[in-house]
């Protein structure tokens, strides 16, 4: 009798091997008809030691006498027997051996960020400098978009997963994704730009698809751990909102109108809960406290227009650089979710996407380009104020408490960002006071602590040691 059992996908290392088992399984039952079991050699029977003597005394005690094609000494004979247990213990030296050198590679890979498998939704495989890696491809807005809506806490997974379904996100073949799918996608940390393998973490060096905050931000949501924050509107009422911070934990002071039982009680306060002195403050307190300290700044402000054009010069390159960045990268967020906007109205064109779906996702999008668009023209605005303040040396006398009274609020934001673009601290017993942040700022507040010292000279501005 014979038969011909081809293991192809199954490694002879494994202990479990279907195929194997079904094939001594056969030969057992036909024991009376099967006289001879043949390989092409020992490393192809097994090259695990312990499951090739284990199956070899099995064929023994069935009375099948076991061949190797390439190794014709293998027999019954002592040394026959022998040779077969030098043969396995070599094969299953070359299966450890290379086991840890492709593991040892992997490791050498990972530790460098790369990603050497198959691509996931959203990314291609490429070629970089002849090394393997992926790169963002045409699902790759679509699928930051599912992640942008997750994380704002307003739709569950499986609304959006329908929504940018029917918007054209598909898997690699092409199909629908399914829940199961969509669910293990979106809780892919790849996406954030981290490899993740047996519990340790590892720089990607590949583009992440979202940043890390929103990725998380998502996470959270997905387990019920947050709930969505709508966006506050900047407000007239409360112009620090968002620009002054708590002196003693550095988080960004809040604003709002409580009511009492007959009127409101505008106010400003540290809304951080592990904040040690958390403290609130009314508005009319902390904006009396901000114009007094224009008011105290008034030569240090005028020092500060007025050697702006010589600490530019230093600063200038540097600056226009981060700006061409920031530029580019709003530039990028534009044109992605003016593609994902592309791919919702063809959707709701071909009849994939119903209206209320299409009302939902276009809403947020536009939402989103209205956002990016409004940080392209404050990032321009304050790029051409601090051009406009470089520009000229002519000395100017600039009343900020005046300015700062008169201006809308847009204007009084930019004046903040520019004069202090990592915001200013507020305490109730000390006031406002500037975190010094870069050697920049060290230097001009060192200099309007100076003046503020010693009132009104400005010899600092006349050509002084250290301003040429």
């Amino acid at each position: 009798m014979l038969r011909v059992f081809v293991a192809e996908g199954e490694s002879a290392w494994e202990t479990t091997r279907p195929l194997f088992e079904e094939c001594l399984a056969w030969v057992q039952e036909n024991r009376t008809r099967v006289t001879h079991f043949v390989v092409q050699d020992v490393s192809r029977f097994s090259r695990n030691m312990e499951t090739q003597v284990v199956a070899m005394a099995r064929l023994k005690r069935l009375g099948v006498k076991f061949i190797s094609v390439d190794e014709p000494s293998i027999d019954s004979s002592p040394v026959g027997m022998m040779l077969a247990a030098v043969l396995g213990s070599v094969s299953q030296f070359y299966s450890h051996n290379l086991s840890s050198r492709v593991k040892n590679r992997f490791q050498y890979h990972r530790e460098a960020g790369r990603w050497l498998h198959k691509a996931p939704l959203g990314y291609r495989n490429v070629q970089e400098k002849g090394l393997k890696s992926i790169a963002l491809d045409d699902a790759a807005p679509l699928l930051k978009q599912a992640f942008e809506m997750i994380a704002s806490g307003e739709h569950s997974s499986e609304e959006v997963r329908r929504m940018v379904t029917a918007a054209g996100l598909r898997t690699k073949t092409g199909r629908k994704l399914t829940k199961q799918t969509f669910s293990f996608t979106v809780k892919n940390p790849v996406y954030c730009g981290l490899i993740v393998h047996n519990t340790q973490t590892y720089k990607a060096s590949f583009p992440a698809l979202v940043s890390e905050e929103l990725w998380q931000q998502a996470q959270d949501c997905l387990r019920g751990k947050r709930k969505a924050m709508p966006k506050k509107p900047t407000n007239e009422d409360f112009p620090l909102r968002g620009f002054v911070k708590c002196g003693y934990c550095n988080a960004k002071l809040t604003g709002a109108k409580p009511k009492g039982r007959s009127k409101t009680y505008p106010k400003y306060w540290c809304a951080n809960k592990e904040c040690s002195n958390r403290f609130s403050v009314r508005v009319e307190k902390i904006e009396a406290d901000w114009l007094q300290y224009l008011e105290d700044l008034q030569p240090a402000f005028d020092a500060l227009v007025n050697v702006l054009p010589v600490l530019g010069k230093a600063n200038a390159k540097k600056r226009i650089e981060n700006v061409e960045h920031r530029k580019r990268q709003l530039s990028n967020q534009l044109a992605e979710k003016q593609a994902v906007r592309v791919k919702l109205i063809t959707a709701k064109l071909n009849g994939q996407l119903n209206q209320e779906d299409f009302d939902i996702m276009r809403d947020a999008v536009v939402k989103e380009i209205e956002e990016i668009q409004a940080a392209q023209r404050t990032l321009t605005a304050q790029h051409e104020t601090f051009l406009h303040l470089t520009a000229d040396t002519t000395r100017q006398d600039i009343p900020p408490r005046a300015l700062w009274i008169a201006a809308p609020l847009s204007e009084k934001q930019t004046v903040q960002s520019v004069l202090f673009p990592q915001g200013i601290c507020y305490r109730k017993d000390l006031g406002f006071f500037a975190p010094v942040t870069n050697e920049l700022e060290s230097a001009v507040f060192k200099m309007l602590i100076e003046l503020a010292e010693h009132g009104e000279d400005y010899k600092v501005l006349d050509g002084g040691p250290g301003w040429t």
